[in-house]
């Protein structure tokens, strides 16, 4: 593109511009207004370029003129560097000379001087020699065991040179016997148990230079500083439930963990030349102690709070990546990653264990609360939206609790290995907290007849479930994702089986809704039946209303139906029944058993929908048809099946205001009917306008 605009000859800045091309084309496009003002144009930007040229030029000469000042000054002062450079020159030439003929004067006396003190030098190694017993005692009884063992050695060669002369025997002998018991305290120094392990470091190095076999040094090196190792740890063990985290953290890196330290690195310093078959099995033998310690640390309630285990674990853990450079194996780095995540595994398992126990204590006040108010006056969507948004919180807090272990200023805040074991931790959180929610449900749920649970609690809680197997496990699966990304970019949430979380929520949630339909119809069930078999229906007197057991039960259906309703939508159309008019007034040929046969069968406890007309159609049906088997266990007069036909015509009435289906309703309570009718002596029914007059009465 530069190319062709320094080509083009119209461009005034490039190469080959041509003005009068320029000027033609400028002549034939511009106005007059235009080429006057691009004449305008010109001259301003020709005097702006003449100024700077002007400007450029003057710099110049200023430059060239400071050039030529300070080279006629460079000539000058060349000319008096010269001169001293001669002068140098001639006074190094006369040292020179000077101390050529100083050597040639003092070379006999030089030689004089050597022989002197070679003489001095050999006084003063039998001066040593002579004074060698009385050094090593006193260095032996001041405690400075190496200046003992370095003057021995130092002297060693000449008296297993020398050592037969007479002379140096004697000398020989004694040191021999100093040496034996230096040896003797070395060893003892190794056993006592208050030895540190530097001073362990030392009297092994002593002993080897005194020359004492390694095997043997190795194991008694080793056992040394284990028998000092294991008072550590018995000092740690004893501190675990008097110190939080951190503060045995600190105490184990600057003791323990210092100490093996320092016992590897003289080992290997000491024995570098042989073969260390021993130190590997030492140190994981004590590190794998110092683990099983850490663990209890970590399982105590104290240790449990997030910054302070973060903090203790951080600690720990970078000891452990410096002790894993000491120690040639691999087993501390992998322990330490193990330790690490075994905290965040514990500390899922206690977080998912306080959501769940925080959740049964809200529960039972939700409990206390609808056994105090009743059906009337709760808010069942209130408790739902509470409890919900308590649950949903407490995860999500538990979730965001778990991005600490992913700080970057952490030692493992960035390892892959760390954000697995977090993914999986806040998981298990999400779907332990799902499947204990499930078991609690289930279990309150089998409960129900023998523990006396309101049913009311048991929507909510059917509806709970329900909500959150639609869309609380995603939401909480999407926010987990979203933690993940924002802690760690780039990593990926491993495909989590929602799907099993999501069947134990509708399992609860069925089991909790059939349980408050077979609650409510066996407690309206239960009514009617005593109703039933405590009454004498051959001696009933003329009816003159329904009995007050009908109230209750339809005051028990009721509510039912209200809770339900506040909870559930109804989407079942409700079926009408034309027959309903006439039915009181059937003969009872028309309900023969052979009429059952081919009559639509009743599934009395088949599962229930999370529908408000399907809850109360089930409970209907376990009421009703007890009805119908004690009404069948009956034999009735005809003021008896009169007042029955009062009872059915009232609960027909009440029942069908609900939104039930009247179909159902119909069939069951003709069913009643007709059996009393069969078990009648003397079947004889009202008309269904007096019926009428009297339930309006009642």
């Amino acid at each position: 593109m530069t190319e062709s605009a320094n080509e083009n000859p119209l461009n005034i800045d490039g190469n080959n511009f041509n003005s009068e091309k320029y000027l033609e084309c400028l002549m034939k496009c511009a106005t007059l207004k235009q080429v006057m003002d691009k004449e305008a144009e010109v001259i301003t930007q020709s005097q702006f370029l003449q100024s700077e040229m002007q400007t450029l030029v003057y710099e110049n000469y200023n430059k060239f003129i400071s050039a030529t000042e300070t080279v006629r000054k460079m000539r000058s002062d060349f000319q008096v560097m010269q001169e001293e450079m001669n002068k140098l020159s001639e006074n190094i030439n006369n040292i020179t000379t000077f101390s050529s003929q100083i050597s040639e004067n003092l070379k006999d006396s030089g030689n004089s001087v050597n022989r002197l003190c070679n003489t001095r030098q050999l006084l003063d190694k039998l001066q040593f020699l002579f004074l060698l017993p009385t050094q090593l005692n006193k260095s032996i009884e001041a405690g400075r065991y190496a200046d003992a063992v370095h003057d021995y050695t130092h002297a060693q060669r000449v008296l297993q040179k020398y050592g037969s002369q007479p002379s140096f025997k004697s000398i020989q002998v004694e040191c021999l016997e100093i040496i034996g018991e230096l040896k003797k305290t070395l060893r003892e120094r190794l056993l006592t148990p208050e030895t540190s392990a530097s001073e362990l470091a030392e009297s092994v190095s002593l002993l080897r230079q005194l020359q004492e076999t390694d095997s043997s040094l190795q194991d008694i090196f080793l056992h040394c500083a284990g028998s000092r190792l294991d008072q550590h740890l018995k000092k740690l063990s004893d501190c675990v439930d008097d110190m939080d985290i951190l503060e045995w953290v600190e105490k184990c890196n600057d003791t323990l963990l210092a100490d093996l330290g320092i016992v590897i690195s003289c080992y290997d310093e000491m024995f570098q030349d042989q073969e260390n078959a021993n130190l590997p099995e030492f140190a994981n033998k004590v590190m794998s102690q110092v683990f099983c310690l850490f663990e209890d640390v970590v399982k105590r309630p104290e240790n449990i709070g997030t910054d302070l285990l973060i903090r203790g674990l951080d600690k720990f853990f970078r000891k452990l990546q410096a002790m894993s450079e000491i120690i040639s194996t691999d087993t501390v780095c992998v322990n330490a990653q193990e330790i690490v995540i075994k905290c965040i595994k514990h500390k899922a398992m206690v977080l998912q264990l306080t959501i769940h126990t925080q959740f049964k204590e809200n529960l039972m006040r939700v409990r206390q609360t609808l056994a105090s108010k009743g059906t009337e006056n709760a808010d069942l969507k209130d408790i739902l939206n509470s409890l919900q948004v308590y649950l949903m919180q407490k995860v999500q807090a538990s979730l965001l609790d778990f991005m600490a272990f992913l700080q970057t200023n952490l030692s493992f805040g960035l390892k892959t290995w760390c954000a697995k074991a977090v993914a999986d931790a806040c998981w298990t959180v999400i779907s332990e907290t799902m499947v204990n929610l499930s078991t609690m449900v289930k279990s309150m749920s089998c409960l129900q007849p023998s523990n006396n649970i309101p049913f009311e609690l048991l929507l909510v809680l059917a509806k709970l479930c329900l909500e959150t197997q639609e869309n609380g496990v995603t939401t909480l699966h999407n926010h987990l994702v979203k933690l993940l990304e924002e802690a760690v970019p780039g990593f990926k949430l491993e495909n989590k089986d929602t799907n099993s979380v999501i069947i134990h929520l509708s399992t609860a949630a069925q089991c909790a809704l059939d349980s408050e339909v077979v609650y409510i119809g066996q407690t309206a069930a239960q009514m009617l039946r005593v109703s039933v078999l405590a009454r004498d229906w051959l001696r009933a007197p003329e009816p003159r209303g329904p009995r007050a057991v009908c109230r209750r039960v339809v005051e028990t259906l009721a509510s039912a139906d209200s809770a339900a309703a506040q909870l559930f939508p109804t989407s079942m159309k409700p079926s009408s029944d034309s027959s309903r008019r006439t039915i009181w007034s059937r003969a009872p040929s028309s309900f023969s058993p052979l009429n059952r046969i081919f009559s639509e069968r009743i599934e009395v406890f088949s599962p229930a929908c999370a529908d408000r007309a399907a809850l109360s159609n089930g409970a209907l049906k376990v009421a009703l048809k007890a009805l119908v088997e004690c009404v069948r266990l009956r034999t009735f007069s005809r003021h008896g099946l009169q007042q029955l036909q009062v009872d059915v015509h009232f609960l027909q009435q009440r029942l069908s205001c609900m939104g039930n289906d009247e179909r159902l309703l119909n069939a069951l309570l003709e069913d009643a009917l007709a059996s009393a009718q069969l078990r009648c002596v003397d079947p004889q029914l009202m008309e269904a306008s007096i019926v009428d007059i009297i339930c309006e009465r009642g």
